[in-house]
């Protein structure tokens, strides 16, 4: 297969997985769009600020993250995008896993977005008794 091939392969695959991995995490209840050719932006309706105020508005970015569909290991993998070390800086990519993987890679953005209650689970379960 020459590389014009793998290439339009790879893009196949990988815009299949980013439409995979919106509907994902749209079932989670969280809001999902494409921002660019293989990236997801997810955020968290419940940790918007509140539309009144403006103040809010302009100094919360809200709870949102970033993935991006790349190759690593010879094969496509979600990377989380987290920003650099200061303001100017370049994004940083870690992998997170295989793009195959929606559901895993779901389970994990809907964790880092999550927005804890007092009446969740995890802290009416009894677990700080």
């Amino acid at each position: 297969m020459d590389d014009k091939v793998r290439k339009w392969a790879a893009d196949v695959v990988g815009q299949s997985a980013v439409m995979a991995l919106v509907a994902d995490l749209e079932q989670r209840g969280l809001a999902a769009e494409v921002i660019d050719h293989g990236a997801v932006r997810a955020r968290n309706p419940a940790g918007e600020p509140d539309a009144g105020d403006p103040r809010a508005r302009a100094l919360s970015p809200g709870l949102r993250q970033e993935v991006v569909c790349r190759t690593h290991r010879g094969a496509l993998w979600w990377w989380w995008v987290w920003s650099g070390p200061y303001r100017r800086a370049l994004s940083e990519l870690e992998p997170l896993c295989p793009a195959a993987n929606t559901a895993f890679a779901g389970e994990r953005i809907a964790r880092v977005l999550a927005v804890p209650f007092a009446s969740s689970p995890d802290e009416t379960s009894g677990g700080c008794e």
